[in-house]
């Protein structure tokens, strides 16, 4: 086998890994910014509610007459792009509104007060939980 297919085999193998880790990474993130909110007396709504054209809201919990919908980013403490609210910019937070009036379409909330949080996590390269905030966006 040449040398450059063999390169090429243990890239793809090490990309399915990284990926898989930062998947996990996120569902651990995901978990416990729920656990998180669970424990303050939130109920919890609906996770991962995928609207087809404009993707996936993370989790929607309600509290004394509030819907919230929570976007779930996670860094690395030694990430050089920022933290994890600068990773949710304009673009994703026009998709998270529109996911969130397919949401309410079919529900009774017009009484209820409607907010929008990003669960920041930050983890070590081993993946332990260093922090987490719940900060408005």
């Amino acid at each position: 086998m040449p040398d450059n297919e063999l390169k090429g085999n243990t890239m793809n193998a090490d990309l399915k890994a990284n990926a898989k880790w930062a998947k996990d990474i996120g569902k651990q993130a995901e978990d416990a910014v729920l656990s998180l909110f669970l424990a303050r007396g939130y109920a919890l709504l609906a996770r991962n509610y995928s609207v087809h054209r404009y993707g996936e809201l993370d989790l929607i919990l309600c509290k004394e007459m509030c819907v919230y919908v929570v976007e779930v980013k996670s860094r690395k403490d030694s990430d050089s792009f920022g933290g994890a609210r600068e990773a949710v910019t304009g673009q994703k937070m026009a998709r998270m509104l529109r996911a969130t009036r397919v949401f309410l379409l079919d529900r009774q909330w017009e009484s209820f007060d409607i907010r929008f949080v990003a669960g920041c996590v930050t983890h070590r390269t081993d993946g332990s939980i260093i922090a987490i905030e719940i900060l408005p966006i």
